[in-house]
């Protein structure tokens, strides 16, 4: 799967959908657009609302806190169906609330490989590498 592909799968064909699985190729290249391109876009929006003072920050901050919404829900509902992929429901999403412990379950839950046949959450995704 091409970057451009998994970019383009996670923001207009599945925005909302936390059911079926992905793949680790559609996972790890949006987690990068999304990491990229969000700190990009809230940077920039930042340091403009900065240099119109009180009114320009809260315009911006505010901007800057609905991209961050945009960008998290396809984050999200592609982390959740990455789980799905690799036999986890979707709900252990929260265990990334536990500090290291959680976030080391997630990595790997994230880059092994997923589950070779039909699992409970569906068909193999599809573009796979």
């Amino acid at each position: 799967m091409k970057p451009s592909t998994a970019v383009e799968i996670c923001f207009q064909e599945k925005y909302f959908d936390f059911s079926g699985r992905s793949s680790r190729s559609e996972f790890w290249f949006f987690l990068m657009f999304n990491l990229l391109f969000a700190s990009i876009i809230n940077t920039v929006l930042l340091y403009v609302g900065s240099l119109f003072g009180t009114w320009g920050g809260l315009i911006s901050s505010t901007l800057s806190f609905i991209v961050t919404i945009l960008f998290l829900i396809p984050l999200l509902s592609v982390s959740s169906r990455r789980l799905h992929d690799v036999g986890k429901s979707g709900w252990f999403l929260f265990i990334g609330l536990i500090p290291l412990l959680g976030w080391f379950f997630l990595i790997r839950a994230y880059a092994d490989e997923g589950e070779t046949t039909i699992n409970s959450y569906g068909r193999l995704p599809e573009n796979d590498v």
